[in-house]
C-alpha cells in the first residue's frame, strides 16, 4: 500500500482579493460548473452605464456583492506523489472562497453589509436574478447530494468601479464613507486638527469626491476593457487626477485641504 504523508500548511489569509480563490476547494468537491462558471473571473469592470449602475442603488444588491467579495474560509487540499518514495503527499491550506451558496450569503451578510443588517434568504432569491441579468453575478455551478441540489454563485469580476450613479454623488453616502476614513487618516499620521477644522476637512473631501465623480465616466470610457486589471485601476486614478487639476474649483478645494493638514508649510 502506498504511504501517505500529510503536510498541513495553514495559511490564515486576509480579506483582500489576492487571497480569494475560485479553485475547487474541499467544500465544493463534486460541483458541476455552468458554462459561465468555467469562464475566468475578470479583474475589474468599469461601470459607465447609468442603468447598470442604478442596479446597485438598491442596498440589498450592493450588500450581496460585498458579501461575495469577502467570501468564506475554506480548505484546499492537493495530493502529489513523491517520485523517489512513492509516498502520497497531502497538503492542505486555508483559503478564502469567493463562490457562495444562498445559505452562505445569508450567514455571512452581517459581516459585510453596508448597514450591518442581515440579508434574508427571500431577499437573496429576489435580488440575485437582477444582479445576474446585469452581469454582476453568475451562477458558478451546482452540487447534488442525493435529492438535494445546492447552487453556488460568484461575482463576474473581482472588482467593480462605478463611475456613475447615486453612490458617487449622494452626499449622505459619501459622508458615511469618508467620515471614518478621515478620522483613521488623522490618527494614523498623528495629525491634530480642531473639531471645526475636522468638519471643514470632511466637507472639502466630500466636495472633491463629488467633483471628481463628474469626470469618472469620461476617463473610464477610455479604458481598453480587454486588458483592464489592478494596474489599470492605478492608471485610471492617475489620469483622473491629471484631468481634475484643470478645474479651478477642484484645485481651490485641494489647496484648502492642504492648508488644514499642513498649516505650517
Amino acid at each position: 500500500m502506498t504511504n501517505r504523508r500529510i503536510e498541513n500548511a495553514l495559511v490564515n489569509t486576509k480579506m483582500g482579493d489576492d487571497n480569494l480563490t475560485t479553485e475547487i476547494t474541499d467544500n465544493l468537491e463534486g460541483i458541476v460548473l455552468t458554462k459561465e462558471g468555467k469562464e475566468p473571473q475578470r479583474e475589474i469592470v468599469f461601470v459607465t452605464n447609468e442603468e447598470m449602475a442604478e442596479v446597485l442603488d438598491e442596498l440589498v444588491r450592493y450588500n450581496i456583492l460585498q458579501t461575495l467579495r469577502k467570501g468564506v474560509e475554506d480548505t484546499l487540499t492537493t495530493r502529489t506523489v513523491d517520485e523517489e518514495t512513492g509516498d502520497t503527499i497531502i497538503r492542505q491550506k486555508i483559503v478564502r472562497r469567493d463562490v457562495l451558496s444562498v445559505v452562505e450569503l445569508v450567514k455571512l451578510s452581517p459581516e459585510c453589509c453596508h448597514d450591518g443588517e442581515k440579508i434574508t434568504k427571500n431577499q437573496v432569491y429576489h435580488h440575485l436574478p437582477k444582479l445576474i441579468e446585469y452581469g454582476y453575478v453568475t451562477k458558478y455551478g451546482t452540487i447534488t447530494k442525493g435529492k438535494r441540489s445546492t447552487d453556488y454563485y460568484r461575482r463576474t469580476a473581482k472588482g467593480f468601479l462605478l463611475t456613475t450613479g447615486a453612490w458617487g454623488t449622494e452626499e449622505k453616502r459619501i459622508r458615511e464613507k469618508l467620515s471614518g476614513f478621515t478620522d483613521k487618516m488623522l490618527r494614523t499620521f498623528n495629525i491634530e486638527v480642531s473639531k471645526e477644522k475636522r468638519e471643514e476637512l470632511l466637507e472639502l473631501s466630500i466636495k472633491r469626491a463629488q467633483m471628481q465623480h463628474e469626470w469618472r465616466t469620461k476617463i473610464a470610457e477610455m479604458v481598453n476593457l480587454d486588458i483592464a486589471n489592478k494596474e489599470t485601476l492605478s492608471m485610471y486614478e492617475m489620469l483622473l487626477d491629471y484631468y481634475s487639476v484643470g478645474s479651478k474649483e477642484y484645485m481651490d478645494a485641494i489647496f484648502k485641504i492642504r492648508a488644514i493638514l499642513f498649516p505650517e508649510d
